[in-house]
């Protein structure tokens, strides 16, 4: 028994040359005093053996033996523990699952596969995502955050991702059953900097930002807010700690850099396409604090410049041909929310965005119309704006599980445009150049289950909402979506 107590404790400090299996202090003092226990018990149970009679007594020493053994098994277990926790001090997972039905329905709607306008419904869309979400602190100061994404209809495993967001949107949107990076970045705090500083690099938390979270039903998830930003992003950004210095709490400034478009050669990847479209390059800064005054609050001013945005649709839309540089576009948010105002149960918000577009001359065509940077002709500058706001209660009822109710609104302008193809919404509500109203009821089941279920209702007043080429006039389209999911995390 001794033997294979102290082979176990070996094990635990040293597997082999290649692998260490670090303790904390605490449990390997606690296995250290259960083995110096057990030796001295097995001692006094020899003693024991030797002298007594061969009858009864032996029996009783049985009896200890077995419960020796017993506790030779709880060891194993601890140290079973005690590696199950080691690992997880690497690494933390958690999961999600999601099952959605939708029933949609448009009026009015141009289908570009086949030119015709019309209405059109789908009253039996069913899908499942999956996402496996991943952390560790790997030093104090270092710390790692990802997740993984399957995304798919039923039944479907040949969805084609919408060519204006390439890359921004391949775990946000029903494809296949492979698994999809969705964000994958590290923080790093370098010590000993003359002010607060994090430096975050990788796939970026662009994805499902602020006020997202509310409808969600779950905390923040992206840096930026959800009206200008909704995707998937790789770049670098750094972090200024100011709450030291303007005294408001959560202060700081970002700056971020990153790409919504890279042409690389096909046959020398480490090259640029020869002849081919310049990378579409972003610079952005933010101002975040929480308001002064008001807790559980948040600030966000978001200033955004996008270079040689591309317009490239390769053969998606029939009649629509050629790829260019068609110039650069600015963006300008301000975002604001309060979680249970006054205690009242009442979450609220309230987001501003105004674009302005720098066409270069370039277009494509579609037929014999000529589409530029918002434009028909390459040149002409626009602006746009867009208001997003609504308002979530939680019910303060124990019994259902405090459910929820919310109702959210957004406008956009003729000329409106952001960075929101990876919504979770497949119409890419905050897209809308036109009116957009949103109802929804959240039903917890308990700490790991809820149900989800709402309305939406587009106007689209202005045509082809989302795309950065053309313009394409006035629209009566509307659309129509009744939904219901289930969502457990764990």
């Amino acid at each position: 028994m001794l033997l294979t107590a102290s082979a176990v404790l070996l094990w635990s400090g040293c597997l082999h040359a290649q692998e260490t299996v670090t303790l904390p202090v605490e449990d390997y003092k606690a296995i250290i005093t259960q083995l110096q226990t057990l030796q001295k018990r097995v001692e006094m149970l020899e003693g024991q053996r030797a002298v007594s009679a061969p009858a009864a007594p032996q029996a009783s020493a049985d009896t200890k033996v077995a419960k020796l053994e017993k506790d030779v098994g709880d060891i194993y277990d601890t140290l079973d523990q005690v590696e199950s926790k080691s690992l997880q001090d690497k690494i933390n997972f958690g999961a999600e699952l999601r099952t959605r039905v939708d029933n949609f329905k448009v009026e009015n709607h141009t289908f570009f596969s086949n030119g015709t306008t019309g209405s059109g419904s789908n009253d039996n869309a069913w899908s499942n995502r999956f996402r496996l979400n991943m952390d560790a602190k790997i030093q104090k100061n270092l710390l790692f955050t990802g997740r993984l994404a399957v995304y798919k209809n039923f039944a479907d495993s040949d969805y084609t991702a919408a060519p204006l967001a390439g890359d921004a949107n391949a775990a946000q949107i029903p494809d296949n059953t492979s698994l999809k990076l969705d964000r994958a970045y590290i923080d790093w705090i370098p010590e000993g900097m003359p002010v607060p500083l994090a430096l975050t690099f990788g796939r970026h938390p662009s994805s499902e930002g602020p006020p997202i979270e509310m409808k969600e039903n779950r905390k923040r998830q992206s840096t930026y807010p959800g009206l200008l930003f909704d995707g998937e992003a790789d770049g670098i950004v750094a972090t200024i700690g100011l709450e030291r210095y303007l005294g408001w709490k959560n202060s700081g400034l970002r700056f971020a850099y990153g790409k919504a478009y890279q042409d690389d050669d096909n046959i020398n990847p480490y090259l640029d396409n020869p002849g081919g479209l310049d990378d579409a390059n972003i610079y952005a800064a933010f101002f975040e604090t929480e308001i002064p005054g008001v807790p559980k609050s948040l600030l966000v001013l978001s200033a955004l410049r996008a270079n040689d945005l591309v317009a490239d649709f390769g053969t998606a839309i029939p009649g629509l041909t050629g790829a260019a540089n068609v110039g650069d576009m600015d963006l300008y948010g301000i975002h604001a929310q309060a979680d249970d105002i006054a205690g009242s149960g009442i979450d609220f918000f309230v987001s501003t965005g105004l674009n302005k577009s720098h066409p270069n001359g370039q277009t494509i065509s579609y037929g014999p119309m000529a589409l530029g940077l918002l434009d028909n002709d390459g040149t002409t500058s626009h602006s746009g704006w867009a208001v997003y706001t609504g308002l979530r209660y939680t019910i303060a009822s124990s019994r259902f599980n405090n459910p929820k109710l919310g109702f959210e609104y957004n406008h956009g302008s003729d000329y409106w445009f952001s960075f929101t193809q990876g919504s979770t919404e497949l119409y890419n509500k905050l897209a809308t150049r036109g009116d957009a109203y949103d109802v929804y009821y959240i039903q917890p089941f308990n700490d790991n289950l809820f149900m989800r279920v709402g309305y939406t209702l587009v106007n689209y007043n202005y045509g082809l909402s989302g795309f950065q080429v053309g313009d394409f006039g006035t629209s009566n389209e509307e659309l129509r979506n009744a939904y219901l999911l289930l969502d457990a995390r764990f």
